[in-house]
């Protein structure tokens, strides 16, 4: 299984202030990690610094084979997909469901050219693989927030990408629609199994069942890193919000109960 994403030793300081501190994991090809952590724990920084917005006061980053600073950042760019809700919302509004997928699947913020046919198909066949080709001509801001996320996250994909990372992407849905949100990942991944994914959330209730890896982030370090059943224990979970934690699991989910 070749290895995607490789954070070594990584540090990074703003302002005279250590956002990230000694940052030390990998993924391999096909890998699904949730990165968990309170707010200001330093998770969106790791993130901007994978998909080169930021660069690394110590340490170094790779991927795909490609160390950060040894080789060109727009090919690799290329391959990464990202859901930033609230930045692209504001950007796209205008658009209809169709056009907001089919500037994915072109790789622009807007439609600047007509696209091809096979660019068109590309975009319908996407819609229709998540249930919404039924939406197509309808303007993207009059979508429920449910279907809005779901657009970004097939205008994300796009074509030719191999990382997609997800910034809180559910914060903001309600149960239904962070359940059906849910699927459509699932869906993506079972039509593209060697597709890498990368959730940020503060909530392990949010995690999907078939997220097999956890990041815990406190404070710019890693809290543990592994496996979803061995990283989520009350112990780590209780170190994380400074809580006393109970936590749960039923069939791949997980909760918290406070005990005190």
């Amino acid at each position: 299984m070749s290895k995607v994403i490789l954070f070594d030793s990584v540090s990074f300081v703003r302002n005279d202030k250590k956002i990230l501190d000694n940052v030390n994991f990998s993924l391999n090809q096909g890998d699904s990690l949730a990165i968990i952590g309170r707010n200001g724990a330093g998770k969106t920084t790791l993130i901007n610094l994978l998909f080169g917005y930021s660069w690394p006061t110590t340490g170094s980053i790779s991927a795909f084979g490609e160390t950060y600073g040894e080789t060109p950042m727009a090919p690799l760019q290329n391959r990464i997909g990202m859901v930033q809700p609230g930045h692209q919302e504001s950007l796209l509004q205008r658009l209809t469901t169709f056009e907001m997928v089919l500037t994915g699947v072109i790789g622009t913020l807007g439609l600047y050219k007509d696209p091809t046919e096979k660019q068109e198909q590309t975009a319908k066949s996407l819609l229709n693989s998540i249930g919404l080709g039924h939406k197509i001509n309808q303007t993207y801001s009059t979508l429920s927030s449910g279907e809005k996320m779901k657009v970004l996250l097939l205008r994300a994909f796009g074509v030719g990408k191999e990382i997609l990372v997800l910034d809180e992407p559910t914060a903001t849905l309600d149960i239904t629609a962070r359940t059906d949100f849910g699927k459509s990942l699932s869906q993506l991944k079972t039509k593209n199994p060697h597709l890498t994914r990368i959730l940020i959330t503060h909530r392990i209730e949010e995690i999907p069942e078939d997220f097999s890896k956890v990041l815990l982030m406190k404070e710019g370090k890693v809290l543990s890193f592994g496996d979803k059943d061995k990283v989520l224990t009350d112990k780590n979970l209780s170190d994380l919000y400074d809580l006393d934690l109970q936590v749960n699991e039923k069939k791949g989910q997980y909760s918290v109960t406070v005990l005190s």
